[in-house]
């Protein structure tokens, strides 16, 4: 691990949350598969997700596949991927580490590819673009920005803040702040995929908890990019629904009990 890492992660601000789970990571890490019901300005998607441990019981992947549930053949719209490994903060608390991702998307029937990959000895991200357009191929270095936070890719917002105990936390006194530092893997594509939204390797960002849905579903607010992200979790901390208003996204997952699109309306 780079000293920037360690200093990043030793310093990092947790408010009112710096203690770490009791739990083994493997139990909140549990491999998981969903099928999302989503809709955005430009219409109505599938979104399948599924996520876990590798056989080594060390890496956490998340993976992410987008499609037109209307076409026949080439279906995919995004497809992403994103690993991080388990590691601890001063044995005090659990943490996953950013590794690499990797990101394609589908622009007029052309693709367009982002792999990311943690460089610690330059402590900086690789990027490696390939694509039809001249400005998106080759690759470059990005350096990780001089901050205090905790590097958390955007696919797994939600497990970095559960294996840290900070969901658990939250929850139980329905208040707390995370502050994190969040990697973006659909970067450099994020103009072309979201309207008025910083195309940034980086952006800092602070989860907070957001109170209870009717249905009493806990959920909580991501503050990034002057923009907010609302995540409903379930009974066993899984994401079921997702609202981001100011891009008109609603993802709910196809097993929710409480699906009904004007839910999104309570998060305005």
């Amino acid at each position: 691990m780079s000293k920037y890492l360690a200093v990043a992660l030793f310093m990092m601000t947790l408010v009112s949350c710096a203690r770490m789970s009791q739990k083994n990571p493997k139990e909140m890490l549990v491999n998981h598969e969903d099928q999302f019901n989503y809709t955005d300005k430009n219409g109505q998607y599938s979104v399948k997700i599924s996520s876990g441990l590798d056989k080594t019981g060390k890496i956490f992947f998340t993976k992410r596949v987008m499609e037109l549930p209307s076409r026949q053949k080439d279906k995919a719209l995004e497809q992403s991927v994103v690993l991080s490994s388990i590691g601890s903060l001063k044995k005090k608390m659990m943490i996953l580490r950013p590794k690499a991702s990797q990101y394609n998307v589908w622009f007029d029937g052309k693709k367009y590819t982002s792999e990311l990959k943690i460089n610690t000895a330059k402590k900086a991200i690789d990027v490696k673009m390939t694509s039809p357009e001249s400005q998106w191929n080759g690759t470059k270095q990005v350096k990780f920005p001089n901050s205090r936070t905790l590097p958390c890719f955007f696919s797994q917002v939600i497990e970095c803040a559960k294996v840290s105990g900070f969901i658990n936390k939250a929850s139980d006194k329905q208040t707390g702040t995370m502050n994190l530092m969040i990697i973006w893997e659909g970067y450099p594509y994020l103009n072309e995929t979201f309207s008025d939204f910083p195309n940034e390797l980086f952006s800092e960002a602070q989860l907070e908890f957001d109170g209870k849905t009717k249905q009493a579903e806990r959920r909580f607010n991501l503050r990034v990019g002057g923009q907010s992200i609302f995540y409903v979790l379930n009974d066993k901390d899984v994401m079921t629904k997702m609202f981001w208003v100011s891009q008109g996204i609603t993802m709910v997952s196809k097993s929710s009990k409480n699906a009904e699109p004007e839910e999104a309306g309570d998060f305005e």
